[in-house]
């Protein structure tokens, strides 16, 4: 290599890689460092948002109507990305760089089509959906909330279409910039909080992610156009004949748009039956799985987001036995960086909640439900994430209907679990009965994987 080469300043992906010994290694740290930076952010934004609004009836409104848009615009987000890159890799090596080109911009146009369809029935239900979700709430709290939910809208677009959008980066390996850009949404809420000075109400909030949203999309499409080709033939030919491929990622998002509506739901049934135990029940289960939300931010996503362009592209290479070594390999590694982890948030339990929540209203016998109900939740952090990963390999090898059936039974082992373990152990069993579900359903996926491989090779 010239002298030359070597005395240029290298980018910061070139420096992770020489650190790390390979590309898809220094690709984890480097999404798993902007994913730690993220969370610092969004840390931030609570923090301004709690010295601006405290618990006021706005932010009480504002915080219901978000979360329910967070959870639709994932499931739908999670539903055509997914199905897409297996289709995108396969095209890629097959047909050439233009036509999975097409291929991700009539997926792009087919998402959004379907975002847009979403959100109008959303407008239309909005009174309904909240006076089902809010009975709690007084008529004028309710009718709030009915106008946030249709100012939200454009995030809800802006949001699904930014998920197609990063899954399609990452599918060209391309990590930074899908991992960094979701920190403008906590970020254009906190300028919006800023400039609105002692005027501040629950709009305030949704202009900020409003525009962050929008910002957020707009630097992902900004990337992405200026990796297309820029005749004007090249884009009358995409948007006129359709690539024989969308019908497949079309048909294989389904199972994804119902399996992220069963994962998702799983959350709702924890909360709901830890309603049923003693008072602070919820509370002290949600304040467990921040805590292990934390760890899985910086491990399970990062290694997804960075192994799935590598497994689609030895599916479509049809590598059986590199994908099968590269799960064992994968299997291997997590095992033994997650379980330091878990065993650490076992024994500093106490130590872990008390730094990070006891003050003012929260004491030291809320400290120790807390960490008594995170000693059996932090066991399932191998196992999610294991799942997690070995859930992308069967993504890649396009038999999503395996993990249809793998989330519905998930769901109803979970609420059977809870159900006997609550009793003996409250807030607690709850918790265990989510490792336990992890555990299997890890088991149960890497198992699929081996024997969808098999089958391929044997056709």
């Amino acid at each position: 290599m010239p002298a030359s080469r070597l005395a240029q300043p290298a980018p910061l992906r070139a420096l992770l890689a020489r650190g790390a010994g390979s590309a898809m290694v220094s690709g984890f740290l480097l999404v798993a460092l902007l994913t730690m930076v993220g969370k610092i952010v969004a840390f931030a934004k609570d923090a301004v948002v709690a010295s601006k609004l405290g618990t006021a009836d706005d932010l009480d409104a504002y915080m219901l109507v978000f979360g329910f848009f967070t959870f639709a615009g994932s499931v739908l987000g999670g539903g055509i990305p997914e199905s897409f890159v297996p289709a995108y890799a396969e095209l890629r090596e097959r047909r050439g760089l233009r036509r999975a080109y097409r291929l991700g911009i009539q997926c792009a146009a087919s998402h959004f089509a379907a975002l847009l369809i979403c959100g109008l029935l959303l407008a239309l239900a909005a009174p309904w959906v909240v006076g089902w979700a809010t009975k709690g709430f007084d008529p004028a709290k309710q009718a709030l909330a009915v106008s946030l939910l249709r100012g939200l809208l454009p995030f809800l677009l802006c949001f699904g279409l930014a998920q197609h959008l990063s899954t399609w980066l990452r599918a060209g390996k391309t990590f930074l910039l899908a991992a960094a850009s979701p920190m403008l949404v906590p970020l254009g809420i906190v300028a919006s909080l800023l400039l609105a000075g002692d005027q501040i109400s629950a709009w305030t909030l949704v202009h900020g992610t409003v525009w962050g949203a929008v910002a957020h999309l707009s630097v992902l499409l900004v990337a992405i156009l200026r990796r297309l080709p820029r005749k004007v033939s090249w884009w009358r030919c995409s948007l006129r004949h359709w690539e024989p491929g969308l019908r497949a990622v079309l048909r294989n998002a389904v199972p994804f748009l119902i399996g992220g509506v069963a994962f998702g739901s799983a959350v709702v049934v924890d909360q709901t039956m830890a309603a049923w135990l003693a008072a602070g029940s919820v509370a002290v289960l949600g304040y467990s799985e921040k805590v292990c939300a934390i760890v899985l931010a910086v491990t399970a996503g990062p290694a997804s987001d960075v192994l799935f362009p590598h497994f689609a592209e030895l599916v479509a290479k049809r590598d059986w036995n590199g994908l099968r070594r590269r799960l064992f390999t994968s299997a291997g590694i997590i095992v033994s960086a997650a379980l330091p982890m878990t065993l650490a948030l076992c024994l500093l339990a106490p130590w872990i909640v008390r730094t990070l929540f006891e003050r003012g209203a929260f004491g030291p016998q809320d400290t120790q439900r807390v960490a008594e109900v995170l000693r059996y939740a932090a066991f399932q952090i191998p196992f999610y994430i294991l799942g997690t990963v070995a859930a992308r390999i069967v993504i890649s090898l396009q038999a999503s209907r395996y993990m249809l059936t793998i989330a519905f039974s998930a769901l109803f082992l979970n609420a059977s679990l809870n159900w006997l373990l609550m009793r003996p152990l409250g807030a607690a069993g709850i918790a265990l009965s989510t490792t336990i579900v992890h555990c299997i359903s890890a088991f149960a996926t890497c198992a699929t994987c081996l024997i969808v491989i098999r089958r391929k090779e044997a056709a």
